[in-house]
């Protein structure tokens, strides 16, 4: 009886009094396969075309790897491939540049026939073959740099960190479409640069926090996390939203969630509270260089009370830093904090 070949190493299964005097370099082949699939590394351009990993009867071959570092500029969106009907475990490390000619290209693995996973920016992922479809297991995150001065839209894969340098342009942030219970996005403000440039991420399809608005973050310094719940919370911000500084030298109408180091060196001039506030509005002044009492920040209230009055607030004391608080429309904004 002639051999026969494992399913997913393609080894050879010889049968009991056949391949006399071949044994030991058959034996040996086969331990070089199961050395390949136990601890192999191999480095894989991808930059240039897509790979098809091979899965070669009875000898080594470049599928059959435990861990794969993915190299190159990518010049298109990539597909790494392995053959249908194996079922395999392997971890793939992304070392390739994904941004050329102003776009930022795609990475997947995938079966032939089956479907894939898009390996996320800079990520080291495990995934597994059923031998049909490829599917993502553990995961250590990386970072992906998106630049305004030669990328301003970019459409995220599940389990990406970027970070947005909109210091040239606004930028536009897509969420992935199809979402899956628990896929997260994280998106970090990387020049502090997102109250002159904003970041608008697209919901592509799903809510954000219930709402079918896309959002936008306009604070310096801004990072977020967001996690897909279901279709009908959508993504939702894991934690707070967390507030960067923003330095002013002038005139400025704060937004809530702002944090303003105020410089009155030169001059005195005004912070206007928000328009339209809700309860739960924070805004934050700091002197930025204790000269508030010799050139005063004038907190304008913007049609709302302060603490009940009908007053702009003046800010007098060197080093001075408040948090005001929305209540309602009787007591408007109320100290929270205020080191005066």
């Amino acid at each position: 009886m002639a051999s026969s070949t494992s399913s997913d190493l393609k080894l050879e299964l010889m049968t009991t009094g056949e391949k006399s005097g071949t044994w030991g370099t058959i034996t040996n082949t086969n331990l070089q396969i199961l050395e390949q699939a136990a601890s192999g590394y191999l480095s894989l351009p991808v930059g240039g075309a897509d790979v098809a990993l091979d899965l070669t009867q009875y000898a080594t071959s470049n599928g059959k790897n435990l861990y794969f570092k993915l190299t190159g500029i990518l010049t298109a969106n990539r597909t790494v491939t392995i053959p249908d009907s194996a079922e395999r475990v392997m971890i793939f490390e992304d070392a390739t540049t994904r941004e050329s000619s102003g776009t930022i290209k795609t990475l997947t693995m995938k079966t032939v026939s089956g479907t894939g996973v898009a390996i996320p920016s800079g990520a080291t992922v495990l995934v597994y073959s059923d031998g049909t479809n490829v599917n993502s297991g553990l995961q250590t995150k990386g970072y992906l740099t998106v630049n305004s001065s030669t990328v301003t839209a970019y459409t995220t894969v599940a389990g990406e960190q970027i970070f947005a340098n909109t210091t040239t342009a606004a930028i536009t942030i897509t969420l992935p479409a199809s979402p899956a219970t628990g896929d997260e996005v994280t998106i970090i403000d990387a020049r502090g640069t997102f109250a002159t440039n904003n970041l608008t991420i697209g919901r592509n399809g799903q809510p954000i926090e219930s709402s079918a608005t896309d959002d936008v973050l306009i604070t310096n310094g801004q990072s977020v996390t967001l996690v897909y719940v279901d279709s009908t919370r959508g993504w939702a911000y894991k934690g707070p939203k967390t507030r960067g500084y923003t330095t002013v030298t002038g005139a400025f109408t704060a937004i809530a969630g702002d944090q303003v180091l105020a410089n009155t060196t030169s001059s005195a001039f005004g912070v206007t509270l928000p328009a339209s506030p809700a309860v739960g509005d924070e805004v934050t002044i700091i002197d930025a260089r204790g000269t508030f009492a010799t050139n005063n920040l004038t907190v304008g209230r913007n049609g709302q009370p302060i603490n009940t009055g009908t007053s702009d607030l003046v800010l007098s004391t060197n080093g001075q830093a408040i948090t005001l608080v929305y209540v309602d429309a009787t007591r408007g904004w109320a100290y929270k904090t205020n080191t005066a």
